[in-house]
């Protein structure tokens, strides 16, 4: 068992070491195509956050004079 263990250990270490040889990835690079991970997009929608908190703060500060005006 501890043979077929090594075996394995062995044999995983050498394709790794081959695909670094031959210059493949190790790990595959992230795709953003089809996300909304996209760091490009991450300023718009930072942007469109803040133009909606402030859209919302100006609606609830009205609603706040508008009922402190009827009472």
């Amino acid at each position: 068992m501890k043979r077929l263990l090594l075996g394995f250990g062995l044999g995983t270490a050498i394709a790794y070491g081959w695909r670094r040889v031959m210059g493949e990835e190790a790990e595959p690079q992230p795709s953003w195509t089809g996300t909304d991970n996209d760091p490009e997009d991450l300023g718009s929608v930072d942007d469109d956050l803040l133009a909606r908190t402030r859209e919302s703060a100006v609606q609830e500060q009205a609603e706040a004079e508008a009922e402190t005006e009827s009472r």
